[in-house]
């Protein structure tokens, strides 16, 4: 990337040269122009050929005409998908020269210096074409999801950031509870208790999350500490309010001289503690770890593990909660494919396994992601910043170890889960933003006790710093 970033800085140097290749000064290097490509070609092996040969005729066709704009905007765009970004860039840059002030030239060459990670020089450009009056409110979309991108990055590199949320959150079934009235166990029907029936309620939701990069040597490697906490308090299922505390501490490694691009590795220590009802409830440490990389222009793969130690401690009155305690593994794999500038597309497979002090509390369990997120205008009000909305769908297969005597002594637990969510992010100001969601959760069992559905809707204001 560095050598890359060089390159861009010598653009706008570059462009008077490109003005005297163009101009017929350097006729007979137009082969030498299509030796090297900067980054890898965006199309097909197959069609790198064709489209090299077009591009060369687009070349002889601006040497001929150098005034010729719509040459050298096919010639930029060809240039961009063959990987010659070098090319490119000094072509946006020649045709700036003659026509200054375009905002799609301005956006085009804006977009590649931020692909080659010449954020500053992205961003000015950017700034230009959004202070235009006359600047489509498309345009306007693309450039502010570049901008995100940039903010996002820059939090990544280092330095201090934190977020806090404030939200309401209304269930049709808050304590996750079958919704009948009896249950069979082992043959025999039990009534329920009216507090172990499926109960609506509202909840108040408080978040905090802080968290420093600090960098280790000038390699792009950073030491990560982060700290989460929250807080839920409902309106009158109270026992259930509940609060956690997570400390994660370990190095993230850029590891793109292993040939990933983009790459990054890293691996944290984990300690956490939650608390139900006023008292302490469960604490646990480990390991996660992940690996991440580029495995094409627009798509990244992800792999993830993650180990825990649980020690349940539940009150008295929830004593059986301590079987709970043991060991609990997890392995993910996720893959997101950028569709277009404002679509983005998500697929991924988790496997977890708990290791329990009872048999029919240790399951293992296999769960399917799908998701997709849309950056589009707001749907209140004229201008402003784009609003995003991604809906995720989860698929669930959990089986227990070993039947529940007390429950089914001849059957093990089997339960499929379905999760439906849709969230709309509408940002205020630079800084805060305003969440909307609504979902859906099914959890079909057949132990009836673990049977039940779960309807929610809810809003957050958060804060970013």
């Amino acid at each position: 990337m560095a050598k890359a970033c060089s390159k861009v800085v010598r653009g706008r140097g570059k462009a008077a040269w490109m003005v005297a290749v163009l101009g017929g000064v350097f006729a007979g290097s137009a082969n030498a122009q299509h030796q090297q490509y900067n980054l890898p070609a965006q199309v097909d092996a197959a069609q790198v050929d064709v489209l090299e040969a077009q591009r060369r005729q687009l070349f002889e066709r601006i040497l001929a005409e150098p005034g010729d704009i719509d040459a050298g905007f096919a010639y930029a765009v060809l240039s961009t998908r063959l990987g010659d970004y070098e090319a490119a860039i000094a072509t946006y840059e020649r045709l700036l020269i003659q026509h200054p002030d375009t905002p799609r030239l301005q956006l085009e060459l804006a977009a590649l210096y931020y692909r080659l990670g010449a954020q500053a020089q992205a961003e000015a450009l950017f700034a230009q074409v959004l202070a235009r009056a006359d600047t489509p409110d498309n345009v306007r979309l693309r450039i502010n999801g570049y901008l995100a991108q940039i903010t996002g990055q820059r939090r990544q590199q280092g330095g201090f950031s934190g977020r806090a949320s404030i939200g309401l959150r209304a269930e049709s079934n808050a304590n996750a509870a079958p919704d009948i009235g009896s249950i069979s166990l082992n043959g025999l029907e039990f009534e329920l208790a009216p507090e172990a029936r499926a109960a609506s309620d509202q909840s108040t939701q408080l978040a905090l999350g802080l968290r420093q990069r600090q960098p280790l040597g000038g390699s792009g490697h950073l030491l990560d500490v982060a700290f989460n906490a929250s807080s839920n308090h409902y309106r009158e299922l109270d026992r259930l309010d509940s609060q956690m505390a997570e400390l994660r501490i370990g190095p993230d490694l850029s590891v793109e001289a292993t040939g990933l691009r983009q790459g990054r590795w890293w691996t944290s220590l984990v300690l956490a503690q939650s608390w139900l009802d006023g008292s302490r409830y469960q604490n646990n440490h480990g390991i996660s770890s992940g690996l991440r990389w580029s495995v094409a222009r627009q798509s990244a793969l992800q792999l993830g593990l993650d180990w825990r130690d649980e020690r349940y401690t539940p009150q008295a009155a929830s004593a059986s909660a301590r079987d709970f305690s043991g060991q609990r593994w997890r392995s993910s794999v996720l893959f997101s494919q950028q569709g277009s500038d404002n679509w983005q597309w998500m697929a991924g497979l988790v496997w977890e396994q708990r290791n329990a002090r009872t048999a029919w509390d240790s399951y293992h369990e296999p769960r399917l992601q799908l998701g997709a997120s849309h950056r589009h205008r707001p749907l209140l009000g004229q201008g402003g910043k784009p609003w995003t909305s991604s809906l995720s769908l989860q698929q669930a297969w959990r089986h227990a170890d070993a039947p529940m005597p007390v429950i089914d002594a001849q059957h093990a637990q089997r339960s499929d889960e379905q999760l439906l969510q849709w969230v709309t992010s509408v940002p205020l100001t630079p800084a805060t933003q305003l969440q909307l969601y609504a979902g859906w959760r099914r959890v079909q069992s057949n132990y009836a006790l673990r049977d039940y559905s779960n309807r929610y809707a809810g809003m957050s204001l958060a804060w970013q710093f």
